[in-house]
């Protein structure tokens, strides 16, 4: 037998299983990339296109029913989020005016604060910095409220944050329902639509409150809107650190309804959790036991403690232990002094998947817009 013909079964065996290998890591990087876009779809799906719908919002075992108005015309955008049960709240963006209309206080609350995102809530986005904090799961194919689907995850690759699931329809690239849960696989809050529609246009009035604001008292506020850079060194906070993948977006001080002095304010994100930090005014020793707790609703933490003789509470969608840890690393001084490098916490294991992971839940919840 030739050298030729001896050589060409053992190179097309070795070729066969260099492509076999091949065949195994092609749908693997496909998957990851399919998962991505659809994420990027669906965020510009609902940043870009007119819809309605109405959904449920659930956390704590209890749910609320509200409704979605949406329009982007000639670059601007008009949003109108309004409760459904009892307290007929809304919230209606003209541009960059939000206005809070509470027809159980009489109230309105108009604040102008820059657009970062709708009313809706924050869906997840997938980016080269997220990527290294959680793990982009193969896409599946699904059906969610008779449509055709894919059920999107984002697993946390650390116990300093949630993870995220998103059921996206397959035809209009919308959300049909979110879930974010904890390290045990426990679904601590869920955003479920019973329906979300694409419309060619949505007429003004839609974007009107649907009670007679006539005789409510008119508030107008940028509180939680601007931040005044610190000119006093002694009033500056810093982090020592921040739990891997945070990092420092926005820091100055901020006037908070209800407080004559300002506070100082830190915002920190991972590119989706995004986390504020007050620290309010020296305090005596005596108050430190009426302030110290720590609150968790749905996926939202509050952790309020007593700190350098200041008053600090952090604020987002975190796990407890990362409130804490962001709090213990708070220093009053000049930020910019060399931060160490925290820990690396050990990798959980991969959530159970939720056993509600088909169909809608009719879920509760507080609502308000997003934002720091």
């Amino acid at each position: 037998m030739s050298f030729a013909a001896s050589f060409a079964p053992r190179a097309l065996r070795r070729w066969a299983s260099l492509l076999a290998g091949v065949s195994v890591m092609l749908p693997i990087a496909a998957f990851a990339d399919d998962a991505r876009d659809w994420l990027e779809r669906m965020n510009r799906a609902l940043a870009e296109e007119s819809y309605e719908g109405t959904f449920f919002h659930e956390r704590d075992g209890q749910s609320e029913s509200l409704r979605i108005h949406h329009r982007v015309k000639n670059g601007e955008v008009a949003e109108r989020l309004v409760s459904l049960d009892g307290s007929r709240r809304e919230f209606i963006r003209l541009g960059e005016e939000l206005s809070y209309v509470l027809p159980d206080q009489r109230k309105v609350i108009i604040e102008n604060r820059p657009r970062r995102g709708g009313l809706l809530p924050n869906f997840p986005r997938f980016d080269e910095r997220t990527a290294r904090l959680y793990r982009l799961d193969a896409v599946q194919r699904t059906r969610l409220v008779e449509r055709d689907a894919r059920l999107i995850s984002l697993v946390p690759l650390d116990p300093y944050r949630y993870g995220h699931r998103i059921w996206i329809d397959a035809r209009t690239r919308l959300p049909l329902k979110s879930e974010v849960y904890d390290r045990s696989g426990q679904v601590l809050e869920r955003i479920a639509f019973a329906n979300l529609q694409r419309v060619a246009d949505i007429p003004d009035d839609v974007f009107q409150p649907a009670v007679s604001t006539e005789g409510f008292r008119r508030i107008e506020s940028d509180a939680g809107v601007r931040l005044r850079a610190v000119n006093d060194s002694a009033a500056v906070w810093s982090l020592r650190t921040a739990p891997r993948g945070f990092q420092v977006t926005q820091r100055g001080e901020q006037s908070l309804p209800g407080s004559e002095d300002p506070v100082s304010h830190i915002v920190l994100s991972d590119g989706l959790a995004s986390v504020s930090i007050f620290i309010g005014a020296r305090l005596t020793p005596r108050s430190a036991k009426e302030i110290a707790l720590e609150r968790q609703s749905g996926a939202s933490t509050a952790f309020s403690t007593f700190l350098h003789g200041h008053h600090v509470v952090v604020i987002g969608e975190i796990p407890v232990q990362t409130a804490r840890v962001i709090a213990a690393e708070l220093a009053p001084g000049e930020p910019g002094a060399p931060a160490r490098r925290p820990a690396e916490p050990a990798r959980p294991g991969v959530p159970g998947r939720s056993r509600e992971a088909i169909g809608v839940v009719p879920p509760r919840s507080a609502f308000a817009p997003q934002g720091p």
